[in-house]
């Protein structure tokens, strides 16, 4: 949805047509049913949506997500058809024959694709050279804010983690990592934000580990709020099995906090290790509580690595570069369809 926000916010006239979400104030939301299975409602829409999209006969349309609305791109036959690629869509799904050949006619019937890394990019035509010439890196970028808060003063120090409570983002290896923190700095603590399947499993593993009153557990944080919400914190801890790119290790170093991270996937694209954080091996809690008790036992590196972050954001992922590259990209699909009408 910020995607829709900022390039709203650019003049774009822009009308949503998704499942289960609220809507966007400024912008014409249409909310179709998911029911009780949301990879069903994707199949159950198909000649909705290609109706919405003939009626209302946009200018271009641009699915996120390949095998999600992705699959309505495809189906509504229309162009200029613009198709973003996000990581388990590519990465995860085509596990096998029938469902790579079901991706490959996605992705083919696009006009242009667009992926967030490099990573992405190369994962893609590993399993479609053909398509190399359509994708372009466009980063989900992070907003800048002009000040820093202080810190606080006092010998605490605070780990946040702001992923799913999912198997594929760590979360009980970083559980397992905290134990070892504790006893080497017991002033140590960690808040894990968001919520997810494994929340009451990381609660009772918390318990079990006797590290849960090191161990806070905040809920879902709104998007709106997270860099104030950040700022609260000497640490981010990102432990993912997985990543694809890794915004939220750039949402982390715009307010200055150091990373320490899996080394995995996209993430050393928005990572520099030993300059804006620490990159690990993917799984290790040994690694990982090596790597954040180097950071807590250095309040001096720890501010060092944050404006290197912060640095490194500005100059190549600040969220406004990133509206100017889509913005460029809508304009010329645009622009081409129309010298051919």
């Amino acid at each position: 949805m910020r995607w829709v926000k900022g390039l709203a916010n650019r003049g774009f006239a822009i009308t949503i047509i998704t499942l289960g979400k609220g809507p966007i104030d400024g912008v014409e939301t249409i909310n179709l049913p998911v029911g009780r299975s949301r990879s069903r409602a994707y199949f159950r829409h198909l000649g909705k949506v290609k109706k919405l999209v003939n009626k209302l006969r946009p200018d271009l349309i641009h699915a996120h997500y390949a095998t999600g609305f992705g699959l309505w791109g495809y189906y509504s036959k229309f162009h200029p058809y613009l198709l973003s690629v996000w990581g388990s869509d590519i990465i995860s799904f085509p596990d096998n024959f029938i469902k790579r050949i079901f991706l490959g006619k996605i992705l083919t019937s696009a006009d242009l694709i667009t992926a967030t890394s490099n990573y992405l990019k190369k994962h893609t035509v590993r399993l479609y050279p053909q398509l190399e010439s359509k994708i372009s890196i466009i980063p989900f970028g992070a907003e800048i804010p002009d000040a820093i808060a202080d810190r606080k003063s006092d010998d605490i120090v605070r780990l946040v983690y702001i992923k799913k409570h999912e198997k594929i983002y760590g979360p009980d290896v970083l559980l397992a990592a905290m134990q070892k923190i504790i006893r080497i700095k017991p002033n140590t603590r960690l808040t894990l934000a968001g919520q997810g399947s494994m929340t009451a499993e990381l609660r009772g593993q918390s318990e079990l580990l006797g590290i849960e009153d090191n161990v806070d557990f905040c809920g879902f944080i709104n998007p709106d709020k997270m860099s104030s919400f950040l700022s609260q914190y000497d640490i981010m801890v990102m432990p993912s099995l997985q990543e694809s790119f890794g915004v939220a290790v750039l949402e982390a170093s715009a307010v200055g906090l150091p990373v320490v991270s899996s080394d995995i996937g996209g993430i050393p694209e928005v990572l520099i290790s030993g300059k804006t954080g620490i990159l690990v091996p993917p799984g290790n809690s040994d690694d990982l509580s090596q790597a954040i008790i180097r950071l807590a036992d250095n309040a001096e590196l720890r501010k060092t690595m944050g404006q290197a972050g912060r640095k490194m954001v500005a100059d190549k992922f600040r969220w406004e570069v990133c509206l100017d590259k889509m913005a460029e990209l809508y304009e010329r699909l645009v622009s081409k369809a129309s010298k051919k009408v």
